[in-house]
């Protein structure tokens, strides 16, 4: 009972974004599947975004300029990219994490990764400079 709680929650906090079927039913791709591989494939997404948020301008991109650029700086290519949540979410439950709230803002950036890699239209990323919401103040 107390079990079964615990692990209702923990699938409601690990359900996957907005995904269709056939993407779910998929094989993740070999060059994630070993967990030391996908740390690495996360470093290089975090980084990454690190390195947006240092930027001095305001971004208006589309998702397949996003991945353009993601790729230019990373060689990390879109497929993989689409199952990231997924990915995180299975090694969590592999090391029995419990204390899933702790990793929030590392399943942010996988979910924000795999929806930016699955849906090309109907959105943009816009990146801002960190500290202010109005462009030039700090």
């Amino acid at each position: 009972s107390g079990r079964q709680l615990i692990q209702s929650a923990a699938d409601s906090v690990l359900a996957n974004p907005l995904l269709t079927s056939d993407i779910l039913e998929e094989a993740v791709p070999g060059n994630i599947r070993k967990a030391e591989h996908f740390v690495s494939f996360l470093k290089k997404i975090v980084q990454y975004f690190k390195t947006l948020m240092l930027g001095k301008d305001v971004v208006n991109k589309t998702p397949l300029a996003f991945l353009h650029d993601m790729y230019q700086a990373t060689a990390l290519e879109r497929k993989p990219l689409r199952f990231t949540y997924t990915r995180l979410n299975s090694l969590l439950r592999t090391l029995e994490i419990t204390s899933l709230e702790d990793f929030n803002a590392l399943q942010d950036v996988a979910n924000f990764a795999t929806l930016v890699s699955t849906y090309m239209d109907g959105f943009a990323i816009i990146t801002e400079p960190a500290g202010s919401v109005v462009t030039g103040i700090t």
